[in-house]
């Protein structure tokens, strides 16, 4: 239960490291990751699906009220490998997250059902994005005030980004399992990427337009945009 809060400080603090190096995040990890080499070829497949472009983040300032950008994040959960890449847009008016398309590289070992690993992969997905951007408890000293689907609402059919997927099967390895190993990078993948887009960097979740708008007001990210 602890590993997307875990993954989410670690690998938003690995492209924090890059960011200030001026390296592109997908190679800084490269550099580092030894002889894992599993995990170096989900992030590979990943970012060659998504067509990642070589650059550091944050992107570019660019005009107008809504802004691009794209995050990666990778984890190794129990001997399953899981590479992200999320695309997101940015409203600077109003502080809403649209994640546009999710990549996802997959290496559970040997793969006994690709088509079902697939409908997890694709679950894990949708319920990622939506605790990253919208799924939060509120509670006072005395109740839980989050009681219904208003006060904790969940990511809607319309709002379901674009899912690519790339699995890696290993037949001379056991099947590691699938069940939930692609959530854990999520928040982290979504939140390099609105970093990405705005320059500011979020630390924590949910991701949501009020948190969007205070991080830009006051300006939470010292790095400097090109």
């Amino acid at each position: 239960p602890g590993e997307p809060a875990r993954c989410f400080a670690s690998e938003s603090h690995l492209d924090e490291i890059a960011s200030a190096l001026g390296a592109d995040p997908v190679e800084f990890r490269l550099r580092y990751l030894g002889e894992n080499n599993r995990l170096r070829e989900v992030l590979l497949a990943a970012t060659k699906k998504a067509g990642w472009q070589t650059r550091p983040s944050p992107a570019p300032a660019s005009r107008g009220s809504r802004v691009t950008g794209r995050g990666v994040a990778i984890v190794d959960r129990s001997n399953t490998m899981v590479a992200v890449v999320a695309e997101v847009e940015v409203d600077k008016s109003n502080g809403k997250v649209a994640v546009q398309r999710i990549t996802v590289a997959h290496d559970c070992g040997l793969i006994i059902n690709p088509d079902g690993l697939k409908n997890q992969i694709e679950g894990q997905v949708i319920q990622g994005v939506s605790r990253t951007l919208l799924e939060e408890v509120h509670f006072d000293a005395s109740s839980v005030k989050s009681l219904d689907w208003k006060t904790y609402p969940v990511l809607r059919f319309q709002d379901v980004p674009d899912t690519e997927i790339v699995l890696i099967s290993r037949p001379e390895m056991p099947a590691f399992g699938g069940g939930e190993a692609t959530i854990v990078p999520m928040p982290a993948a979504i939140g390099n990427a609105v970093f990405d887009a705005l320059g500011v960097r979020l630390r924590e979740v949910p991701l949501t337009p009020q948190r969007i708008l205070s991080a830009l007001k006051d300006g939470a990210s010292r790095t400097p945009r090109a």
